[in-house]
């Protein structure tokens, strides 16, 4: 691959939907972020990867098809379809933002390429990704519905993709994009006096997941505490930040570079 620093930036669903809303995008908002992309990709030469959650695109349809345990009758198959075509239909309002502006985007399906075993990723392949990466091209991953050996079939949330991505890519960067300014000591939605925790290293990190909470809103693949957990446990060693994606302008900062929000190393 090309020697540009390659970043992986992801996108929550609760900042490109209304999360309490069925299938709702924030379409305003993904136009904003898509544009301040582009914006910094002008200013900088880097690679970039684009994850995207699926918000009340993807965990209201699951909970409503009865997904969280694979597929056990035909109601979970067209469940299956269901919920593929909502995430699908997400990533494609964010691809058409991109083409809007002429910028070479193009979706990567997670069903295509990924295999589940029992809800662990035993095939993940890169090398498209990789090639579009070569070209110049960003990648639009999203979380998704996959076939699981064991399951039928499972869900692979966009924080599972990203730190497996960034693993096997070696990626320089790992930006998440949420609708908090960071990572607190609790949940600063339900806690006033919530404190942000600037850095996550070696020393704090096993104190920090004790404290950090869980989501409030309806995310059947984990809160802020499993995103955490995931990252360090499969991209420990790859600098990432945890940001606020809905405050204009940041996306575009901490592409270009700026600390901003909770910035995680832990080797």
């Amino acid at each position: 691959m090309c020697d540009f620093m390659l970043q992986i930036l992801k996108l929550g669903g609760s900042v490109i939907t209304d999360k309490n809303r069925y299938a709702t995008p924030r379409k305003k908002a993904i136009r904003s972020l898509v544009r301040e992309i582009i914006s910094a990709r002008e200013e900088k030469d880097f690679r970039l990867i684009l994850v995207n959650g699926a918000g009340s695109f993807g965990h209201m349809p699951v909970k409503k098809y009865g997904l969280e345990n694979g597929i056990r009758d035909e109601k979970t198959k067209i469940g299956m379809a269901m919920v593929h075509k909502f995430v699908e239909d997400l990533n494609r309002i964010i691809w058409e933002e991109f083409l809007k502006n002429n910028v070479s985007a193009v979706p990567v399906h997670p069903m295509s390429f990924i295999v589940h075993d029992d809800g662990n990723i035993v095939l993940f392949e890169t090398k498209q990704i990789e090639k579009m990466l070569d070209m110049n091209i960003i990648p639009l991953l999203y979380g998704d519905m996959v076939v699981d050996l064991k399951r039928g079939c499972s869900i692979i949330s966009g924080d599972d993709i990203v730190p497996y991505l960034a693993k096997k890519l070696n990626a320089d960067k790992i930006l998440m994009g949420t609708d908090t300014d960071g990572i607190f000591d609790k949940n600063p939605k339900l806690f006033r006096d919530a404190k942000l925790i600037r850095d996550i290293n070696n020393k704090n990190y096993e104190d920090v997941l004790n404290m950090v909470s869980s989501s409030a809103s309806v995310d059947v693949t984990g809160g802020m505490r499993d995103k955490l957990k995931k990252m360090i446990d499969i991209a420990g060693g790859i600098e990432s930040l945890v940001y606020n994606a809905n405050r204009s302008g940041l996306t575009k900062r901490v592409l270009l570079g700026e600390k901003l929000g909770t910035s995680i190393f832990v080797s």
